[in-house]
């Protein structure tokens, strides 16, 4: 409407304009029907501009809504977008847990072994159901669990072991106050001496073991279980110098040193274990000592 009445003013002055001149206005004072003319023209020119001005709000309207329908289709299709977006953040995440390797026993174990570090655990190995209850003190990356024994009021060394966690069977049910109960199937490596610690942080500051210098066997005995090939034995042998020291090595991988109570005391353990496991005792038999030993 303001484009009309613009359009109207700019019309209007060009007509007074033109009028002003002296011969048309001479003409138009000499011809009375156009002073009538010129009377009835806004009448007709304001309908004529309104027609227009008409026609160019309906366009506009119509580009309006045009404009307007565009806003909802481009929101629908943004909304459509982030739906699209989302759905693919949801496959990719289900073909990120697909592909995901899954864990295997030993890590199973290994997690469940790292839960309890510092804890005392009921270990059974084979038939024998050790009798300590080892300290879980460490899982390494590898899986491989370390079992620590303090020296205690049975035996005046300590010493560890360790398994790899594909070789272990878990229980989690409490026995007493340790609360796994661990089954060894195979040991890794052989059990390490560790002098007479009492605490796992204290393997760092052990001195130098000695050297023990071995001597004839002191004392020996084997043992077989009725029905399995399965077999035992235990072997003493006294030092090579005379002194109050012996080594004990059992078919199980232990090796243990220590004067004749000490080696007696484990050896009398160990044939306990045995004989509780189902093992009878086969050969023994005694060698040359200096020092008595008490092994019945």
């Amino acid at each position: 409407m303001k484009r009309a009445f613009a359009i109207t003013a700019v019309a209007a002055l060009l007509v007074v304009t033109v009028l002003l001149h002296s011969a048309i206005k001479d003409f138009i004072w000499t011809h009375p029907w156009w002073h009538s003319f010129l009377v009835a023209l806004p009448m007709i020119a304001l309908p004529v501009l309104a027609y227009f001005e008409l026609c160019h709000s309906a366009e506009a309207n119509t580009l309006r809504a045009d404009a307007n329908s565009l806003r909802v289709e481009a929101n629908n299709l943004h909304k459509r977008i982030a739906e699209l977006e989302e759905e693919r953040n949801r496959h990719l995440q289900q073909i990120a847990r697909n592909t995901e390797r899954p864990l295997t026993q030993a890590e199973r174990n290994a997690g469940v072994l790292r839960k309890h570090l510092g804890a005392n655990v009921s270990v059974t190995e084979g038939q024998t159901k050790w009798s300590n209850a080892p300290e879980i003190v460490e899982v390494s990356d590898d899986s491989i669990v370390t079992l620590f024994t303090p020296r205690g009021d049975s035996w005046s060394f300590a010493w560890c072991v360790r398994v790899h966690c594909a070789e272990l069977e878990i229980t989690d049910i409490p026995q007493g106050s340790c609360p796994l109960q661990l089954t060894v199937i195979k040991r890794y490596g052989p059990s390490v001496k560790l002098g007479e610690i009492t605490k796992w942080a204290d393997r760092f500051q052990l001195a130098a073991t000695p050297t023990f210098a071995k001597g004839s066997i002191a004392y020996y005995a084997t043992y077989s279980k009725p029905g399995s090939p399965d077999t035992r034995s235990l072997y003493v042998y006294a030092s090579g110098d005379g002194s109050n020291t012996f080594m004990l090595t059992a078919s199980a991988g232990e090796t243990v040193t220590g004067d004749n109570i000490e080696i007696s005391k484990r050896f009398m353990a160990l044939q306990i274990e045995y004989e509780a496991a189902g093992f009878q005792r086969g050969g023994s038999g005694t060698g040359s000592s200096l020092h008595q030993l008490f092994i019945r």
